[in-house]
């Protein structure tokens, strides 16, 4: 007992050991040695010493633990994504919920997922711009919330406005791009009074009439609109009918009050103004600035500099006796802004906004309130802002940049209400990406390209065209094989899926088979080659005589088991070539993992990618000719859509990708995109563009942020090549107060080594395993002190029998379940310790540690091995 807890305690102070390379392996091959024992990255199996070990032993098995541990780690690189970063007062367009790319497409569809579909309203919880506060005047205190409402305050329908999507824009360039349509609404601008603004209806002397004018209540009080300070000029009624008023608002760089005559300096974005306040009379003021003399100006009034900077003049005082003060009030840099509103009663908009005397179309106001002729109230005012022409945000830049692109001299950048924001499109999030590629090998052969689950390249041919308008599944006498059913015979290429987990998370791998020994040879093995390591798999197995189908078999990939069977007159094709009486024989094997063979006709195992995209591949050739395609598609699986998929996509269904591989008249062979070939294609095809100024070449992007480059030369077979993230990629889009500011950190990688560690209990004593076959084992200790060690040598009588003094045997079994069994021993315990040492330092010892059996001998204190002597 203290041998099994020096043991354990061994294995807890350790972390633990991933695999170097392939997870394919020839199972009873020492030089594979460690990978048999290695699955994933863990250690997957027992290490097993005899109940009354010897002290030698539990030190043999401490080594090995110690050697499993720290001699397997590999470097992993690992890749963080660029962001983002704010600083100022600015909002990301999302939730819990992201916003997502929305896919361009040749017939009208549902998949636009718009700013609006993220939230439909910005308040003070999201930007400080939009802080609520209050309005005091002669009459009440008024508190007020402010909201922002994206693309208006909403409908019903599809609304087909503010939504990234890759497109082409009015000067021909193709890019994502946050899109506003023509005529929609961008944003509803909303202050809402909890309590009524309230003001007095009065004649122009001041004096209450209920056929008044003036709203002088209203006058002087300053108003914080999206974070901008701007004062009520005037307010009036725009007729005695009432129930309708004109509020005219002023805001600006700076703003001050002077006495006549005074002169002073004030510095608006970087330059100095010399200011004089010329003349003043009983409502008009004159001014003087850098030596140029503006018109005369009322409340309310402004005029415009030479250098484009306005003036405006927001209250003038004269007093008209000796002594009297002579003043006017002033903003200068200034930003006058007209609310007009003829029947506050309804919620309906005729009046445009006004900036700067200038009316702006495609902002309109509405004031809700009202008007009792003595008492005027104000409850809520809208502005309503939509788009003028087709607006098309590039990355990196602003909703204001794309107005005034496409307005020219004409454009109207005032209609985003104040200019004291702006929605602004920061390009799609940055992850790491792998290439999915139909290329050609020559003209008449097509190469499908991709990662498979353990990273490496696969580069496999998959259509051949060997005639004219006649194609073949693969290459010439070397087939692809994706359905389970089919025989695979030498030299033929097939895929292998771990269909046991969800569709996105699924292990592919591509082999070749590349003949077998019959039954008779001695040591018989089935050889296959794993096209993306470039690694030989020499596979032992064991049948009985004859050519029924029997397993033969387990091939180990990935974490899963693949059962290889000869093939019988049982299979889809008729093939009888499965007699493993002849070296060579045909094959079957249970390509999805799940255990036996699936005779339904058809039914064809698709290939899934590293980072989770799912390819399949229909073959539609025959050899008469008939028929001469192989249909490719790509599609990214999600739980919601597909059964058994992992959960990939927030709420757009990526749209799935479908070519028709073929050979043209010329024995080229071919490519076209198909439209409604699957269901994930729901009817249509995404729409591919080709950018101004190139030709032959066709981009895409679908809603998860795979990008397709489908290149199709006039005389030469197309190609494509699929850019897939590793994760959905999401449109980053901010509302943004005036001043924000963005910067973009580029993604960075580096080198990291994953351990995992071996688990407590990976070590037992013989007794603790009940059947030492139905997992991998290394026994420590031959029969004579280890029981487990016994049954897998088949229980010899004399314990003793195929060891020899003074010598250590290292010894590798694969039982028919395709598990392994490795066997550390010697003649004594000391023979046992050294063989566990060339175990431990397996490195040192690669050259002659190969084969199913090797001896281990200390002469003059070095370890030799070498192949057992023959008898």
């Amino acid at each position: 007992m203290r041998f099994q807890k020096a043991i354990k305690r061994m294995i807890a102070l350790g972390t633990g050991a991933i695999m170097v390379g392939s997870s394919v392996f020839a199972a009873a091959d020492l030089a594979m040695y460690p990978n048999q024992f290695i699955k994933d990255g863990k250690f997957s199996g027992v290490l097993v010493v005899g109940d009354k070990a010897a002290a030698e032993d539990v030190i043999g098995i401490s080594d090995i633990v110690s050697s499993l541990q720290f001699a397997a780690t590999k470097k992993v690189a690992t890749t963080t994504a660029g962001a983002v970063t704010v600083e100022g007062d600015a909002w990301k367009v999302g939730t819990s919920n992201h916003l997502e790319l929305s896919e361009d497409v040749v017939a009208a569809n549902d998949a636009y997922e718009t700013i609006r579909n993220i939230t439909t309203y910005v308040d003070k919880s999201n930007l400080k711009a939009l802080a609520s506060g209050s309005i005091t005047n002669n009459k009440v205190t008024s508190p007020y919330n402010q909201y922002l409402y994206l693309l208006g305050p909403g409908g019903d329908g599809v609304i087909e406005s503010g939504y990234v999507t890759y497109s082409e824009n009015d000067e021909d360039v193709t890019a994502d791009f946050l899109y506003f349509k023509s005529g929609r609404e961008i944003a509803r601008y909303l202050i809402e009074f909890t309590t009524a603004l309230e003001s007095d209806v009065d004649d122009s002397a001041g004096s209450a009439s209920t056929t008044g004018l003036f709203l002088t209540d209203f006058q002087d009080v300053d108003l914080t609109l999206f974070g901008k300070k701007y004062t009520i000029v005037t307010a009036k009624r725009t007729t005695t009918l009432g129930a309708n008023v004109v509020l005219t608002l002023m805001g600006g760089a700076g703003k001050d009050t002077m006495i006549e005559k005074q002169t002073k300096t004030y510095t608006i974005g970087g330059k100095d103004y010399e200011v004089t306040l010329q003349f003043v009379d009983a409502d008009e003021a004159q001014f003087v600035i850098n030596g140029q003399t503006t018109r005369k100006m009322k409340d309310g009034d402004t005029d415009k500099l030479a250098d484009g900077t306005t003036v405006g003049v927001t209250d003038v005082l004269y007093q008209d006796y000796a002594g009297g003060i002579h003043s006017a009030t002033f903003f200068l840099g200034a930003n006058k802004l007209e609310l007009k509103d003829t029947d506050i009663t309804n919620v309906d908009s005729s009046n445009a906004l006004k900036v700067d005397d200038n009316t702006i179309d495609d902002a309109v106001v509405i004031i809700e309130g009202s008007d009792t002729n003595s008492t005027f109230k104000i409850t809520r005012i809208h502005v309503n802002m939509s788009a003028d022409d087709n607006y098309f945000v590039a990355s990196g830049k602003k909703l204001s940049d794309a107005i005034k692109q496409e307005g020219g001299t004409s454009a109207e950048p005032q209609v985003l209400f104040t200019e004291n924001w702006d929605i602004e499109y920061k390009g799609l999030t940055k992850v790491n990406t792998e290439k999915i590629r139909v290329k050609t090998s020559g003209s008449s052969q097509y190469n499908l390209e991709f990662v498979d689950g353990d990273g490496n390249k696969v580069d496999v041919p998959i259509v051949k065209a060997v005639a004219a308008s006649r194609a073949l599944f693969g290459d010439s006498d070397k087939p692809f094989i994706n359905m389970e059913n089919v025989t695979i015979k030498k030299d033929a290429y097939f895929v292998v899926t771990d269909g046991s987990r969800k569709r996105g998370e699924r292990k592919t791998y591509v082999l070749q088979y590349k003949g077998a020994d019959k039954v008779t040879a001695d040591n018989p093995v089935l050889k296959f080659k794993n096209v993306g390591s470039g690694t030989t798999i020499e596979q032992t197995y064991s049948a009985g005589t004859g050519s029924g189908s029997q397993q033969l078999a387990t091939l180990k990939l990935g974490g899963a088991d693949f059962r290889v069977y000869n093939t019988s007159n049982s299979t889809n094709d008729g093939d009888l070539s499965g007699n493993i009486l002849v070296n060579d024989f045909g094959i079957l094997v249970d390509l999805d993992a799940s255990g036996g063979i699936n005779a339904v006709v058809n039914s064809t195992v698709n290939i899934t990618t590293k980072y989770g995209a799912e390819i399949g591949l229909t073959n539609l050739t025959d050899p008469s000719g008939i028929t001469n395609s192989v249909v490719i598609t790509i599609k990214t699986p999600d739980a919601e859509f597909e059964g058994n998929a992992k959960d990939t996509i927030e709420d757009l269904r990526a749209m799935d990708y479908a070519l028709n591989l073929s050979a043209d008249s010329s024995t080229k062979v071919a490519m076209s995109v198909l439209t409604a070939f699957t269901a994930g294609q729901r009817g249509t095809r995404l729409t591919e563009r080709t950018p101004d100024g190139e030709t032959n070449v066709q981009y895409g992007y679908t809603s998860y942020g795979a990008f397709i480059t489908r290149d199709s030369p006039s005389s030469d077979p197309g190609t494509l090549t699929v850019d897939y993230p590793e994760s959905q990629m999401y449109p980053q889009v901010y509302v943004a107060a005036k001043g924000a500011s963005f910067s973009e950190s580029g993604a960075t990688t580096t080198d990291a080594v994953t351990v995992q560690r071996i688990q407590v209990g990976a070590a037992k004593l013989a007794s603790e395993v009940s059947d030492v076959k139905a997992q991998n084992a290394i026994l420590v200790g031959g029969p004579c002190a280890n029981a487990a060690s016994a049954t897998v040598m088949g229980n010899p009588t004399d314990c003793t029998t195929g060891f020899t003094p003074g010598e250590g045997m290292i010894q590798l079994w694969e039982h028919t379940n395709g598990n392994v069994a490795m066997l550390v021993a010697g003649y004594g315990a000391l023979d046992t310790r050294n063989a566990a040492q060339v175990v431990a330092n397996y490195g040192d010892y690669k050259a002659n540690l190969k084969g199913t059996k090797v001896t281990v001998k200390k002469v003059n204190n070095q370890l030799t091995v070498a192949a057992p002597a023959t008898v």
